[in-house]
């Protein structure tokens, strides 16, 4: 039995090189995935929220990348307030109103 040598040894040769270039390119992105995942998002917790005037301030709680404040006014009222932490600065409001 005789081995055959490539006929071009220096394309088997380029081929290996870009394969191992895209390999690289890929561990890279890779990687640098699961650090943006792990690391989150990145930004600081405001130093004060400023609460509508008249309302309470009746529960808390995160929902994904904000707060929802639940409020109540000085009919008894109540609402929920949506606040992104990273500024104070409201989003939104939805107003709770009992079943009849």
């Amino acid at each position: 039995m005789t081995e055959e040598s490539p006929r071009n040894p220096r394309v088997l040769k380029a081929v290996v090189i870009i394969l191992g270039v895209i390999f690289l390119a890929m561990m890279a992105l890779f990687i640098y995935g699961l650090a943006v995942k792990v690391g989150g998002k990145k930004g600081g917790i405001a130093a004060a929220i400023d609460l509508p005037p008249g309302e309470t301030l009746i529960e808390m709680t995160g929902a994904g990348d904000y707060l929802v404040l639940r409020l109540r006014d000085a009919q008894g009222g109540e609402r929920l307030f949506y606040v992104d932490p990273a500024t104070g600065k409201a989003t939104g409001s939805t107003r709770l109103t009992p079943a009849p």
